[in-house]
């Protein structure tokens, strides 16, 4: 049987949107996704790292940083699933012939996602309300850094699934045999030569944004406790500064688990992908550069360009990540071809929507900021 007789076709109505915004929508709201995600997968790995640290003082820089950022995760795993609804929606509409067929082929594991997310939502938020507030002060560290972790390792197998349905949809030739093998929706797409770099690739970054986070944290403490603000700004970049090195080869290994005749149209094969990828690789150096100078002498001004350089990094590597499906997809899929029926009053309320949510969201922010630093004068967060 044809490939092309396989694939299903798109939905017989017009796309409510141009392709190239919805590509443009669909890029960036992943980008607004992606930075809390990461904050989400690995700020309890290293909350529990530093918990760990400041196991035996209270008051260690440590154990306060790990309360602060065990503190906020709530907030950041809001974001990041507030804000991942539009990606999903546009990649649904972009490229569903080939999303909801991998997603039907992994329904199992797929649709158990949703248990997961909502049980290492809810451990978050016991920490926070029942762990840190133990009268027992000696077992709140040994706690927190058990269940940061069991949160953790969830969020971890959400991503583990979310990269196998994301690598499995780029793949049809796959789908028939893995359909033939078994109809019951229980498939992974392990055998994937690039789904462990890939995967490894984006679990670095989680960590290395976290320790930006902390660098952040750190910004807002110097007002009011510069000694500590400035040892958060050399700890976030320390994290930050392991994390980019590391993702040197991991990238390298990624690149080179691709097929070569999409690894090389990012090496001068293609014009916009060399581009973007060129650029990624010099705001690489420039962050580990300034990481290094926030290090160690915990300057602000070399923190602030490691973290405006990583943010403009993050999206460059989404651009990257995009141009890569649409590579893999583009003799498959072609949305170029469907009819546009563009619906401007529902552009408007969706970007109305948008904006309203974003708004919202840094006024809880604000509103959270202003409870924690009412209950402890002086203090960025109840550390």
């Amino acid at each position: 049987m044809e490939l092309a007789q396989l694939i299903p076709g798109f939905q017989p109505l017009p796309f409510p949107l141009p392709v190239w915004l919805m590509q443009l929508l669909l890029v960036l709201g992943f980008y607004l996704h992606a930075l809390p995600m990461n904050v989400m997968l690995g700020g309890g790995f290293i909350s529990a790292a530093l918990f760990f640290l400041g196991r035996k003082d209270k008051q260690s820089y440590a154990y306060r940083a790990a309360k602060a950022l065990a503190v906020s995760l709530p907030l950041f795993i809001s974001f990041a699933i507030t804000q991942g609804i539009v990606p999903l929606l546009f990649l649904q509409l972009l490229f569903g012939p080939a999303f909801y067929t991998s997603s039907i082929l992994m329904a199992v594991p797929w649709l158990s996602l949703l248990a997961v997310l909502m049980s290492s939502y809810y451990i978050a938020y016991f920490v926070v309300y029942r762990v840190l507030k133990e009268e027992d002060e000696r077992k709140i560290a040994g706690k927190a850094i058990s269940w940061l972790l069991l949160m953790s390792l969830g969020f971890t197998l959400i991503g583990f699934v979310f990269s196998n349905n994301m690598t499995l949809m780029l793949q049809p030739e796959k789908w028939l045999a893995l359909y033939q093998a078994n109809s019951h929706g229980m498939h992974l797409n392990t055998s994937e030569p690039q789904l462990i770099p890939r995967y490894l690739h984006f679990f670095i970054a989680a960590i290395a944004v976290t320790g930006m986070t902390l660098g952040c944290f750190g910004l807002y403490m110097l007002k009011r406790e510069e000694q500590f603000g400035r040892w958060m700004i050399k700890i976030g970049s320390k994290i930050f500064l392991i994390a980019t090195v590391w993702q040197i080869p991991v990238g390298l290994w990624f690149l080179k688990a691709l097929p070569a005749q999409y690894a090389i149209l990012f090496l001068g094969g293609d014009t916009p992908a060399t581009a973007v990828f060129a650029l990624s690789m010099v705001l690489t150096l420039v962050a580990i550069l300034a990481s290094a100078l926030a290090h160690s002498s915990g300057s602000k001004a070399a923190f602030i360009t490691a973290l405006v350089t990583n943010a403009v990094l993050v999206l460059a590597m989404i651009v990257n990540r995009h141009q890569l499906r649409q590579f893999y997809l583009s003799p498959h899929i072609k949305p170029d071809l469907v009819a546009v029926q563009t619906q401007w009053d529902l552009l408007a309320i969706f970007l109305v929507s948008a904006v309203a949510l974003i708004a919202y969201l840094v006024w809880l922010c604000r509103l959270v900021l202003t409870a924690y630093n009412q209950k402890q004068p002086g203090s960025a967060v109840s550390i």
